[in-house]
């Protein structure tokens, strides 16, 4: 772990979230900020907390079935449990290291083989983006009605084409030169990718797409019961489509769960329904107070324990 954390691209990622924090944060008035925080309705925060937690345990339970197909029997305490730490990997380290730090531990736990299991978390990612990208649209579409910005389009439109092309690519793999590709980082994903397909069982698909939809949008309410904390009177289709492009932009591999990349876009989402800066700051604290902190806290905990049982 030490070795994740403590590299120069890990420091290096981290010093550029703290730049952009930096300079977010450089133009405020704290004291502002502070007592707007202060006015915080914990009865809603708690149910903010509810829906994020909600969330991540509707996809622990999904992977649970993904992995059912490899025969690898898992409790879902047991997949919570990697799950969420991986998830803290996430947060501590950039290019999604905690993908691979999951299916290293099921190794450890398991004996599984580490190729297939990261074949069920490239199709959890896949069936994520294809919900989020969908959702993102939908709500979109309902939140600003016919002026949707250009920009958020344009991410839409290039998002819908990298979801079309993968599975077509996934495919065309078998046509790769093995023995001159296996070091291609194109390749390796798509053979991941192709490995999680073949793990998919058609029978229990209807429910991974239901789990899918489902997670996401109680993840949605992350956002409305922040806003409500705040007394700020949104729409519920703004707070999906402001959570889950927030959570999108989490798949950016330059910084640690998008640590800053993250901040920065909110404050663009929330300006378009003209928010203030210190209040749209406000939002975003409690937000990552739930969705970054947390994670670092409990997962740091779970972690430590996880790797004491395994020894």
């Amino acid at each position: 772990m030490k070795n994740l954390v403590l590299n120069k691209k890990t420091i290096f990622s981290f010093l550029i979230s703290l730049a952009i924090i930096f300079y977010i944060f450089s133009s405020v008035d704290i004291q502002h900020l502070i007592l707007t925080l202060n006015r915080t309705n914990f009865f809603y925060f708690f149910f903010a907390f509810l829906c994020f937690y909600m969330s991540i345990l509707i996809k622990s339970y999904r992977w649970k079935l993904l992995l059912s197909n490899l025969k690898i029997s898992l409790s879902l305490k047991e997949t919570f449990i990697i799950f969420y730490i991986s998830m803290f990997v996430n947060s501590i380290t950039p290019a999604k290291l905690g993908d691979v730090y999951r299916a290293y531990l099921l190794k450890k736990k398991k004996d599984s083989s580490m190729s297939s299991v990261l074949g069920t978390i490239f199709i959890e990612r896949f069936f994520d983006l294809v919900t989020m990208l969908s959702l993102i649209s939908i709500s979109g579409y309902l939140a600003f009605k016919s002026y949707i910005p250009e920009a958020i389009k344009n991410a839409i439109q290039y998002g819908f084409i990298i979801i079309t092309l993968l599975p077509i690519l996934a495919f065309l793999i078998i046509l790769i030169n093995k023995k001159t590709a296996k070091k291609n980082l194109l390749y390796t994903i798509l053979l991941n990718f192709e490995k999680g397909l073949r793990t998919i069982n058609l029978n229990i698909l209807p429910i991974i797409i239901l789990l899918s939809i489902l997670a996401w949008l109680i993840e949605g309410l992350t956002f409305y019961f922040i806003f409500l904390s705040l007394n700020i009177n949104l729409s519920l289709a703004f707070s999906i489509f402001t959570d889950l492009s927030s959570s999108l932009l989490t798949a950016i591999p330059f910084t640690p769960s998008g640590l800053g990349i993250v901040e920065y876009s909110l404050l663009y989402i929330l300006s378009l329904k003209s928010i203030p800066k210190v209040l749209a700051l406000a939002i975003i604290i409690l937000y990552r107070l739930i969705s970054y902190l947390s994670i670092i806290l409990f997962g740091s905990l779970l972690n430590t324990l996880f790797l004491r049982k395994l020894r």
